[in-house]
């Protein structure tokens, strides 16, 4: 019996470490790898330090994970190099730290080398198919690195055993591992299975909302297939951007002349333009953004249709989704252009620009805003007093959450587009970016889509998100169904609150404490490890009331509420 148990046991721990990595900054799928390695601390000399460095594979991808000391764009700005021995001979390739280099990628510049009998070959992002995520700033990112690719002449091939390390290529930077040689990995040759999807909706009842940058007019330079890859998607509200020499009613007509019916139309600003087989009963601007308010069969949703500075403009983009929370918070209050009902559903999408700094991200998030002074206080912005919930479409044929793709850019694939929305009412069914290269004959023929659609469009992809309205539930049904479960005594307290988090996850997170205005009076972050974990809090300071506590990681939450007397 006993040799049977460890029979199962070792072939679900094996099962668990070949599971199919997918690059969507969850890091949940890292837990266990082919090959982990730790860093010494504190030895990035001039700043950066390496923390660890995981190694994965399939058939297909490379796949790496590795987490700093400090957060940097491994877009831009950076000096993190990757070096990989892809036939495991220190003799070939360019020799450095005890191995043979036949690949280097320098992150920050956005190039590297191949290097073959004596040759040295410039290779880019769409060489090597990078896949890296996040696209904003970080401590942790995930890349994929395609296993086989074109060199120039050469078709270059990893062997089964490879070497690699990662470094910060300055004077005396980090660099892991430290030892000479770098770190040995076999491949397991793990089937590349990317995730499953749904083009048609799961319920016909689902709300399917789009988002989709059409390049500066090109739709209707070249509609074709725009037109096929909106209608295998069968929205039922389509949000536009970047049509800028077109109107609305331009728009209504050609998606009417796809589906037939009556649909409605409205353009905010410059390039906005929202269509929806439901009537839209208000629009307005919020700096440059656009509002719209729909009714679907008495239902009301608050649609905010961005698209946000693009590439180095962080502070302008800050001062855009400073705007967007503060328009949230005045009509949820009732003072807004747009007053809403509670529980009015509430959808942020669009082609966000998030490949600066994080903070823009975690504001429309978290609202958490970063000039208070103009834009008020931060506040909770769903209607349980909780965080905002990122849809993170995975990318059609790829084990990834990119929405974005140049070839021709020096920038990799990137998620660059955004749904977010208020899962105290809304409950995400479906989510995908469609990208029609990958996507099999089978399918390609059943939806009446071309494999190079994506790819003569846009350099952003049609995102596909399906919601259900969810009914109102108690506190305590909220509470059953979060990752982690959190109890707090004594309950009502006065000088302190001991709060026990029950947590099906490791990892980091984060204490917050807000009071019913949605002001911030705590904030902390925490390792938690799978199981109770313990945490007393000093509120003698606080006021008499009701406080909400929230507990969030990367992708688990948990939330309850205290009183003090």
């Amino acid at each position: 019996m006993i040799k049977y148990i460890i029979l199962i046991v070792s072939i679900l721990i094996n099962s668990i470490s070949n599971a199919q990595v997918i690059i969507d900054e969850s890091f949940s799928d890292w837990e266990t790898a082919g090959v982990s390695v730790t860093d010494s601390q504190n030895d990035g000399v001039n700043g950066l330090d390496f923390r660890d460095m995981k190694i994965k594979d399939d058939t297909k991808y490379l796949y790496l994970f590795f987490n700093t000391t400090k957060e940097i764009n491994l877009q831009s700005d950076n000096n993190v190099s990757l070096f990989l021995d892809i036939d495991n001979d220190e003799n070939t390739g360019y020799k450095i730290n005890g191995i043979g280099a036949d690949i280097s990628y320098f992150f920050g510049a956005r190039y590297g080398f191949f290097y073959r009998n004596g040759s040295t070959i410039q290779i880019y992002h769409n060489n090597i198919e990078l896949i890296s995520l996040p696209t904003v700033t970080s401590d942790s990112f995930e890349l994929a690195i395609k296993r086989e690719f074109k060199a120039g002449q050469y078709l270059v091939k990893m062997n089964n055993n490879i070497r690699m390390f990662l470094v910060e290529d300055t004077p005396s930077g980090d660099k892991i591992p430290d030892e000479q040689g770098g770190t040995e990995y076999s491949f397991s040759n793990n089937l590349f299975n990317p995730p499953a999807f749904n083009i048609e909706k799961k319920n016909p009842s689902h709300l399917r909302i789009m988002s989709f940058n059409v390049e500066r007019d090109h739709f209707f330079d070249y509609e074709p297939p725009y037109q096929r890859m909106i209608k295998a998607g069968k929205p039922d509200i389509l949000c536009f951007q970047e049509v800028y020499n077109h109107s609305a009613s331009n728009m209504k007509n050609r998606i009417q002349f796809y589906f037939g019916g009556t649909w409605y139309s409205s353009k905010i600003g410059s390039d906005l333009i929202v269509v929806s087989k439901y009537p839209i009963t208000k629009s307005t601007d919020v700096d440059g953004n656009g509002a719209f308010l729909i009714n679907k069969e008495g239902t009301n949703i608050l649609i905010i249709n961005n698209h946000l500075y693009c590439c180095d403009k962080d502070a302008s983009r800050q001062k855009e989704v400073d705007e967007i929370m503060n328009f949230i918070r005045k009509s949820k209050n009732g003072t807004g252009a747009i007053p809403m009902a509670k529980n009015t559903p509430i959808i942020i999408l669009g082609d966000m620009n998030f490949v600066g700094s994080n903070r823009q991200r975690k504001t429309l998030l978290e609202g958490d805003i970063s000039n208070e002074s103009n834009y008020g206080p931060d506040f909770l912005p769903d209607w349980d007093n909780t965080f905002l919930e990122d849809a993170t479409p995975l990318t059609t044929g790829f084990p990834a959450a990119f929405t974005w793709n140049s070839d021709n850019s020096s920038y990799p694939k990137g998620r660059l587009d955004y749904v977010i929305y208020t899962g105290s009412v809304l409950k995400k069914e479906n989510a995908f970016a469609l990208f029609t290269r990958e996507l099999d004959r089978d399918i390609l023929d059943k939806y009446q889509l071309n494999a190079e659609d994506t790819d003569n469009a846009s350099d952003h992809f049609p995102v596909f998100v399906d919601f259900s309205f969810k009914n109102s539930i108690s506190t305590n049904e909220l509470n059953s169904k979060d990752d982690v479960i959190l109890k707090c005594f004594p309950n009502p307290a006065n000088d302190y609150v001991n709060i026990e988090i029950n947590s099906k996850f490791n990892g980091l997170a984060k204490i917050t404490v807000f009071d019913v205005t949605g002001r911030k009076l705590y904030d902390k972050s925490i390792d938690l490890e799978y199981g109770i974990n313990n945490k007393r809090l000093d509120i003698s300071n606080f006021d008499m009331g009701i406080y909400y506590i929230n507990v969030r990681g990367k992708k688990f939450s948990g939330k309850t509420t205290i009183s003090i007397l």
